[in-house]
Order: C-alpha cells, then sequence, then structure tokens
C-alpha cells in the first residue's frame, strides 16, 4: 500500500517534537517541507534539521503566501503530484508542518488534496506541539479549567469585532488565544486598554526559538509585531482554586 505521512514539528523548539514525528523522519527516506519563497528557507526544516540526516532527499515545496485561489490550487495540486511521484517510485516520504497539522497549517491543505486526488495512497497524520499551548505552559497560564471555554482565532479584522468578542468571552468565562497578531498589535493594544485587560493578557512571539519572547502585554511596546506572534487573554479564574 502506498503510504505518505504528515506530520508537525511544533511550533520551533526540536524538543518539542513528538516520538511519533522523530520516529517518521528517521525512518523516511525524502523529507518534505513548505518553503514561501522558492530557494528560502523552511522554518519546518529548520526545527527537524537534527533528524535530517545527509542520507535522506530534500524536497522543498513552494506554497506562496497569498490569497488569490488559482495560485493556492496550483500549488497545492502541484505539491501532491511531486510527493507522490516519489511514493510511486518506493521512496518513504515524510512531509514536515510547523505546529499541529490540524491547526491553520498547509499540512491540512495537503492532506485533502491527496485525499481528493491521490485516494490510492493511505495518507498518516501525526500531531504537534502548538505555538500556544507552549507559551501557555512557559507563561503558567493554563488555558482551561473545568467548565471553562477556549476559543482560538486569528485576530479580527476590525476594532469592534473584536471589542465584541472578548465582552462576550468575559460572560462565557472563556480565555481567547489570539494569533497572527502582528501589525493589528498597533490597534488591538488601545482596545486591551481600554477594556482593562492588558494586564490579563500574554504576548509571545518567535516561540520555540532562541529569541523567543513571553511577556505581559502591558510591558510590550506599541507597533507591529511579528506575523507569528499572538496573545493569550485570560479575563477571570474559577472561583474554587488551590
Amino acid at each position: 500500500m502506498k503510504v505518505l505521512t504528515i506530520t508537525g514539528v511544533g511550533p520551533g523548539d526540536p524538543s518539542l517534537l513528538t516520538l511519533a514525528a522523530v520516529d517518521a523522519i528517521q525512518e523516511s527516506t525524502v523529507v518534505s517541507y513548505p518553503v514561501s519563497t522558492k530557494g528560502g528557507d523552511s522554518l519546518a526544516e529548520k526545527i527537524a534539521s537534527k533528524w535530517i540526516t545527509k542520507d535522506k532527499t530534500k524536497l522543498p515545496l513552494h506554497f506562496p503566501m497569498v490569497d488569490d485561489q488559482n495560485t493556492l490550487k496550483s500549488a497545492w495540486r502541484n505539491a501532491g503530484n511531486k510527493l507522490m511521484e516519489m511514493v510511486v517510485k518506493g521512496e518513504r516520504v515524510v512531509f514536515l508542518a510547523q505546529g499541529d497539522i490540524s491547526l491553520f497549517s498547509t499540512g491540512s491543505y495537503l492532506s485533502k488534496e491527496l485525499e481528493k486526488y491521490h485516494s490510492e495512497c493511505l495518507v498518516k497524520l501525526i500531531p504537534g506541539v502548538t505555538s500556544f499551548s507552549a507559551a501557555a505552559a512557559t507563561s503558567k497560564l493554563p488555558l482551561a479549567f473545568q467548565e471553562e471555554q477556549l476559543l482560538i482565532l486569528p485576530v479580527p479584522d476590525s476594532y469592534e469585532e473584536l471589542k465584541g468578542m472578548l465582552s462576550e468571552a468575559a460572560s462565557k468565562k472563556r480565555v481567547v488565544v489570539l494569533l497572527k497578531l502582528g501589525k493589528k498589535w498597533e490597534w488591538v493594544k488601545p482596545l486591551l486598554e481600554e477594556l482593562n485587560l492588558i494586564k490579563k493578557s500574554i504576548f509571545a512571539e518567535r516561540i520555540g526559538f532562541s529569541d523567543q519572547q513571553i511577556i505581559r502585554a502591558s510591558d510590550l511596546s506599541p507597533g507591529s509585531r511579528p506575523y507569528f506572534s499572538l496573545l493569550l487573554i485570560r479575563q477571570s479564574w474559577p472561583l474554587i482554586m488551590p
């Protein structure tokens, strides 16, 4: 049976790779990974580089960061075909995706591409550690207790939309994880200050890398932040606590 493995490699720290991910890489003959520009570097490849030995064939695949549907579909189709070429040749192929493969991941699109156009291939999926769970552990901020809710989403496009979302989260005892903060921090910070949430929020960027930063949002200056940055917002705590 034709088999291809797609695995998450975590947010940045190689020690956060799962044993299953390491095994998949070590057992492979071809290691593939996404690049946003042709000839560019891959964060996923960098994270897993310790286990990508010289005897393995590297297969970078171009996934442009654009919104055009035709361009995206062409990239998915091309990637799927190239991977299947290797599988048909008898290679043991693993595709690396940063973070977890089921959350805002190139791995999810690739899995669906193979499912639709190469159904004869069994796709094995291996989950990975997420950036926000790693940030929560480092900052010792629990994401959810018992009946609490957890909302995970990219930062909304508008001030009013996020304001309404955070107000509802307070009434629902809902912890909020805001991903892909980037330039939006310029208007998100004033909103958190307006809602008295700035000291209840944790900011994190470059999680798992040597230059990671995980601090209280109140200590962060205004201005643009990296695309891969996030906020953890806990507005309340359970009544019964140790």
